[in-house]
């Protein structure tokens, strides 16, 4: 399905739960991580809802869960590398979010299916360059961050290692990626509801994914510390290898 005109409708029972399910596992991953939550469940929503939905219901369903998460890691947070990257990521926001209203749903699946599956070897290439980074610096990335992010999920983890750059570790990343998560999400709801992209039905499917995803988000905060990060990781990176794949198939 790829109109929200019938979507809750054609949710049965069980489908709900599926649904419940994907949004507090990802929203565990997400506290445990700092990234990938939003696009670990737009992989898991997609086949569901639709293409074309997935990406304003989860970006609806991500204000939720950031707030929950802003709120948890509040003590954490690196307000100044926030307005820093803020400053030039929230145009590229805007741009990359009235650039997907005019995609159709083939060029949705593509390129959803093509960043996820580039991010993979992009992650590692990123994970073993050791940056030294300011606010500028913070600056100058916020750019790209911005317009990936405003276009598709996953954006967050391109600022992983020039958050570590900058020194922002642990629980830092955690609470800056869920500040910067907010933000965003807040624009591409603001964008996609004025573009109407967003009606009742999927504003209505998007508050209760979120409210889902408020006990991960607990359950993250209490093993954040203690979590098999390489276990994360594979499982992150099976998700993202499969739901790339699945994209690019829709597309075709």
């Amino acid at each position: 399905m790829e109109t929200g005109t019938t979507l809750l409708g054609q949710l049965d029972a069980w489908t709900l739960v599926l649904v419940a399910l994907a949004a507090f596992a990802t929203a565990l991953f997400h506290s445990v991580a700092g990234f990938a939550g939003a696009l670990l469940l737009s992989v898991c929503l997609a086949p569901i809802i639709g293409v074309k939905a997935v990406v304003p219901v989860v970006a609806l369903a991500m204000i939720i869960s950031n707030i929950n998460r802003v709120f948890l890691f509040r003590q954490s947070i690196n307000w100044p590398a926030y307005r820093a990257i803020m400053i030039t990521g929230l145009p590229g926001i805007i741009f990359g979010a009235v650039v997907y209203l005019y995609l159709s749903v083939s060029a949705i699946a593509l390129v959803l299916g093509v960043f996820l599956l580039v991010s993979i070897p992009l992650r590692r290439v990123f994970k073993k360059r050791n940056y030294n980074v300011g606010l500028r610096g913070l600056s100058g990335v916020g750019i790209v961050y911005g317009v990936i992010s405003g276009t598709v999920f996953g954006g967050g983890m391109i600022l992983g290692p020039f958050l570590l750059g900058a020194g922002i570790v642990g629980e830092g990343i955690v609470g800056i990626v869920a500040a910067l998560g907010l933000t965003l999400n807040i624009t591409k709801t603001v964008v996609f509801g004025a573009g109407s992209l967003l009606d009742p039905e999927m504003i209505t499917l998007g508050l209760v994914v979120g409210i889902c995803t408020i006990p991960g988000g607990i359950l993250g905060k209490r093993i954040v510390q203690q979590s098999g990060v390489q276990i994360h990781t594979v499982i992150v990176e099976t998700l993202m290898f499969f739901g790339g794949c699945y994209f690019i198939y829709q597309a075709f």
